[in-house]
């Protein structure tokens, strides 16, 4: 009996030293970011690369960085010297289709000729893969913020999923909701008591506003999700700080039926 216990006891040591290695193993692959050039990859369509181009050159202190096209990217996967930022079209199980686009952070890999062989350091939610609300023209530099400051601590501690970054609202720091990002579950009515309760719920360009202007004390919604929602596409929801890009909400959700957007109960909970 003795024995068995002993080699059970091993058996879950080796386990968790394995594991502890595979984290290791992540981090010592991708330590030298910082002094390594990151390739920013251009789409090829204007609606996002003017706000993704104008975001990056603005926010991204953590490493040199260059623009280059989609098939520069291909060409120069290969090169462990590189990492690659690429706004990638995402299709998860429950989807018939990609309906979002994230930003994905790779580190080129010798010989490699597919994305797919790539090391994917991280990859974020960035708005609908096929008609972009143009919500993300104002929120792109918060997105971009909330990556940085991702990549920069788990270069220091761990790899983790990015909704390990949410971090606690201020006191007193009000949630700003785009109208257009309010779940169509919600009528007129409902709406309108949750204003007079309190929640700030206001026209797009508004929340855009407040978000552009960096003001204090506030945080806006922003919803990533398909442009054609039905049952089983996937939708984001973020809340981040206008002032200081941090991340205050994260939630991914499956949906249910064919309507996105934050609940009556989200709303309450950040009025």
């Amino acid at each position: 009996m003795r024995r068995i216990i002993l080699t059970l006891t091993m058996l879950a040591l080796c386990t968790a030293a394995f594991a502890q290695a595979q984290i290791t193993t992540k981090k010592e692959k991708v330590s030298d970011f910082m002094v390594r050039t990151m390739k920013v990859a251009l789409t090829g369509n204007d609606f996002i690369d003017i706000p993704f181009r104008e975001a990056v050159k603005n926010t991204w202190t953590l490493s040199p960085f260059e623009f280059c096209t989609i098939d520069d990217f291909k060409k120069m996967m290969g090169r462990e010297d590189l990492y690659f930022l690429v706004p990638t079209k995402v299709k998860y199980k429950t989807e018939t289709r990609p309906g979002t686009m994230a930003l994905t952070l790779y580190k080129g890999r010798s010989g490699a000729k597919d994305p797919g062989k790539l090391v994917e350091v991280v990859s974020i939610p960035l708005c609908s893969a096929d008609n972009p609300s143009g919500r993300e023209a104002a929120m792109m530099p918060g997105i971009m913020d909330v990556l940085q400051s991702y990549i920069s601590k788990s270069l220091t501690s761990r790899f983790s999923p990015i909704s390990s970054s949410v971090r606690k609202m201020p006191s007193g720091c009000r949630v700003h909701f785009a109208e257009s990002e309010v779940s169509p579950a919600i009528s007129p009515e409902t709406a309108g008591k949750l204003r007079q309760k309190g929640a700030l719920i206001e026209k797009d360009e508004v929340a855009d506003s407040i978000f552009i202007e960096g003001e204090a004390g506030t945080a806006v919604s922003y919803l990533i999700s398909p442009a054609f929602p039905e049952k089983g596409s996937v939708c984001w929801k973020m809340i981040i700080n206008s002032r200081t890009h941090e991340l205050h909400y994260m939630k991914k959700e499956v949906l249910k039926g064919e309507s996105a957007g934050f609940t009556k109960g989200e709303i309450s909970k950040f009025r």
